[in-house]
């Protein structure tokens, strides 16, 4: 068994930046390797929720002290050599040029309407029709939609490091902490995502490499 360790995004929503400006993305996997690159993170409890093979959802909603409601849903079918980060790459062989795959878009905000994660997820579409509609479903963040399903579900974290915030308004945009990881439903690969954490809640401030 496998080791488990945008499309445009949805509309934009207000965020307050709390990281310096950035227009740049550092993959710190590229130098470091994903595990060295969480550990990259000053903040522990960013280094936790990046590292994290738990859903990513129920350690958000323990980090706000809220439950967290999906939002911004877009759901399309996109050539493999057009997804974007790569991702296709991470997939299988359904994964091969000229492929039709499912990419979806999504938000978590918490109850008092803050905003925590913009979300990339890449599938291909065919498969369990249970797990396609948790897929396709606008209404339940993923990760808890398919462990209802009965998904059996673990995570390989493939880059970690910072993007610019997806969500707000054009300009320079904060620094926020990013990890992309393989979804497992067993020992076959489900998905492709891609999370991006909202730096007003989630510190994106990295330590220097020794």
């Amino acid at each position: 068994m496998p080791t488990r360790t945008p499309l445009s995004p949805p509309p934009p929503a207000a965020t307050t930046a709390a990281s310096p400006a950035t227009t740049a993305v550092a993959d710190l996997s590229e130098t470091d390797g994903p595990r060295a690159a969480v550990g990259r993170f000053r903040s522990p409890l960013t280094r936790m929720l990046l590292g994290g093979d738990g859903l990513t959802t129920t350690l958000l909603e323990a980090w706000a002290g809220s439950r967290l409601r999906v939002g911004g849903v877009t759901v399309d079918l996109v050539r493999a050599e057009h997804t974007p980060h790569g991702a296709a790459a991470l997939l299988s062989a359904a994964a091969a040029p000229g492929a039709d795959l499912l990419v979806r878009h999504s938000t978590l905000t918490d109850a008092r309407g803050r905003l925590w994660s913009w979300n990339q997820v890449v599938a291909a579409p065919a498969g369990d029709p249970a797990l396609r509609r948790c897929l396709t479903d606008p209404a339940a963040p993923l990760g808890p939609a398919l462990r209802a399903a009965g998904a059996d579900l673990g995570r390989t974290v493939v880059r970690a490091g910072v993007t610019p915030w997806p969500a707000g308004p054009p300009g320079p945009r904060p620094a926020a902490a990013f990890r992309t990881y393989r979804l497992w439903c067993g020992d076959e690969v489900l998905a492709a995502v891609r999370e991006v954490f909202n730096p007003a809640h989630v510190p994106a401030e990295l330590r220097e490499p020794v």
